[in-house]
């Protein structure tokens, strides 16, 4: 289990990118995995956490949860339970 947030993208999905950067505005500390430009294995991991699929963005929690292709609305509501 990783210990932060893990974001799976590559820059030339506009839901990835947009994910990416309200991760960033919100100061949210995470691992960006961009399948495209980064480590070939990134690929191999999202398959299986994707249902098969390349869908990006797919997050990874600490808590081990998945989200593929999230409303970001979700995403801020769970990791404001993180946090408390």
């Amino acid at each position: 289990m990783n210990s932060k947030l893990v974001v799976y993208g590559h820059e030339f999905c506009a839901d990835a990118r947009r994910m990416k950067d309200l991760l960033e505005g919100r100061g949210i500390n995470f691992e960006w995995r961009d399948i495209v430009d980064g480590d070939p294995a990134y690929r191999e991991e999202l398959m299986p956490l994707a249902r098969g699929y390349l869908s990006v963005p797919t997050l990874v929690f600490p808590d081990g949860e998945v989200m593929v292709e999230p409303n970001p609305r979700r995403v801020l509501e769970k990791l404001a339970r993180s946090v408390t």
